[in-house]
């Protein structure tokens, strides 16, 4: 399988530091999936940094569980950049 794109990478380094959790990388030949829980609480200017390093992916979104919230972001492996 190929590597993980330096752009997905990065992503998982900035959901790791802004919400202080590690981040899960699934691969598929055709995209890299990013995700990552969330705090409890997040901060406005936590938030804000998630909501902008999502916004680099091709999409993102966010999961609510019984057992807590997480986002993910997804990269498609033939997409320019």
């Amino acid at each position: 399988m190929p590597t993980v794109p330096p752009h997905a990478v990065a992503l998982a380094g900035m959901l790791a530091a802004a919400t202080s959790s590690k981040p899960r990388i699934t691969e598929t030949p055709a995209s890299v999936r990013i995700e990552v829980d969330l705090p409890n609480e997040l901060s406005p200017v936590i938030r804000s940094t998630i909501l902008t390093a999502l916004g680099g992916a091709d999409r993102y979104g966010h999961s609510r569980t019984e057992s807590g919230d997480s986002v993910w972001g997804e990269f498609d492996r033939e997409a320019k950049r």
